[in-house]
């Protein structure tokens, strides 16, 4: 158990830019995201590859397990579907062994992920109060209270909803854009010059394209991680010293129901008309329009799991914060504004100080190509917000959304 000391003590001493920006810090759940495909359907091919190159949203940890598409032999009941394979794959068991950085050779673990993501939690002050109770573990139990627990899987069932003619008209501004080189011309201009002047014959080629749809059942699952697991997985599976703790190495190994993943619901949406600006080729199509409707579903998720939202840094002179369209910020959206104080053993707790809006006109359009688009709001820094109540925010402080 030396990287548990070892933990504690890079923290005080070694950590110098952590300690720099205690206040910054804000919790960041754990997300690792997949697709299932459909492989008899149309245009599964080119969702599959742009969902490959689609990052996990910045406000999450990326806790992804190298496997991004999956597929079942039927889909008349995707939840089972899933269900039977986050079971069958152990992928709870997987998750720890990720946070625990695990090796596959010698079935060690370190601290190592637990540490840099914990920065974002465990305050100076939590260590000290740890150390002075002489109880290491109240750090790691803060870390797996607010880290651990909060590590996501979620399954996305993306279907094409047909629109008519869009793919001829996407092959046929790829095949333009292929011979830019070329003196490619539509009335006597480039295809980009068409472009940049929105000339009718532009629009004419690409007006079907606005008609790409896909519809996305986004299922939410969490990693059971609580006291009693935690408890078992440190006395009983982690060791540093695998050629010295080989039962516990074997234990690990052997232990196929500890660790799973619970089931904590669903949304499902079809993407709405989506501009093409900054678009030339079909696969930028696919890809804003994927990514768009993927962060509506995740934004959706945690408009109806509390446990799921993020809590980002407010601003102070003026309020802000650096969330917006993205995360479905609307004018009736209302935001807690939190402190964040370590209880009596370290843990790390939340305390409501007050409520804020966002302001109208200063939500700030932070979608995927939003810049491309050239809007008002895709200029803004931030999202601007006004108090509903409280007094003395500072710059800091956490903001989670409330309903």
């Amino acid at each position: 158990m030396k990287q548990l000391l070892l933990l504690i003590i890079g923290i005080l001493t070694a950590n110098t830019a952590f300690a720099q920006n205690v206040d910054e810090k804000y919790m960041r759940g754990s997300l690792c995201i997949m697709m299932t495909e459909h492989p008899t359907l149309e245009y599964n091919k080119e969702i599959e590859q742009v969902f490959e190159k689609i990052e996990i949203p910045e406000r999450f940890n990326n806790h992804d397990l190298g496997v991004r598409v999956i597929r079942f032999s039927n889909d008349k009941d995707q939840l089972a579907n899933v269900t039977v394979f986050a079971k069958d794959n152990m992928l709870g068991k997987r998750f720890v062994a990720k946070w625990f950085n695990r090796n596959k050779k010698t079935g060690g673990f370190d601290m190592q992920l637990v540490q840099q993501r914990g920065s974002y939690n465990a305050t100076i002050a939590d260590v000290k109060a740890a150390l002075l109770q002489h109880n290491g573990l109240a750090l790691l139990k803060d870390a797996g209270e607010n880290l651990i627990k909060h590590t996501y899987w979620v399954v996305n069932d993306i279907k094409y909803v047909n629109q008519g003619n869009f793919f001829k008209s996407v092959k046929d501004v790829a095949n333009l854009t292929a011979s830019g080189a070329q003196a490619v011309s539509t009335k006597g201009k480039s295809l980009e010059k068409a472009f940049d002047n929105e000339s009718v014959a532009a629009f004419d080629l690409l007006e079907s394209i606005k008609g790409f749809r896909v519809k996305i059942t986004s299922y939410l699952f969490r990693l059971k991680w609580n006291d009693e697991i935690q408890n078992t997985f440190y006395s009983a599976y982690y060791t540093d010293e695998p050629e010295k703790e080989p039962d516990k190495v074997k234990g690990f190994q052997n232990d196929k129901d500890l660790f799973s993943l619970e089931y904590v619901g669903s949304v499902t949406n079809t993407s709405s008309k989506t501009s093409i600006s900054g678009v030339t080729t079909n696969e930028m199509m696919i890809r804003k329009v994927c990514t768009r409707a993927l962060d509506k579903n995740i934004a959706d998720l945690q408009h109806e799991f509390p446990d799921f939202r993020i809590k980002a840094k407010l601003m102070v002179e003026p309020l802000r914060a650096y969330i917006g369209m993205k995360e479905d910020v609307t004018e009736n959206s209302r935001f807690e504004v939190i402190e964040t104080e370590p209880d009596d053993s370290g843990v790390t707790t939340y305390k409501r100080v007050g409520i804020i809006k966002p302001i109208a006109g200063k939500i700030w359009d932070n979608r995927f190509m939003a810049a491309e688009e050239g809007t008002v709001e895709s200029k803004l820094d931030a999202t601007y917000f006004e108090k509903v109540s409280g007094k003395d925010f500072y710059t800091g402080m956490l903001i989670r959304e409330i309903k």
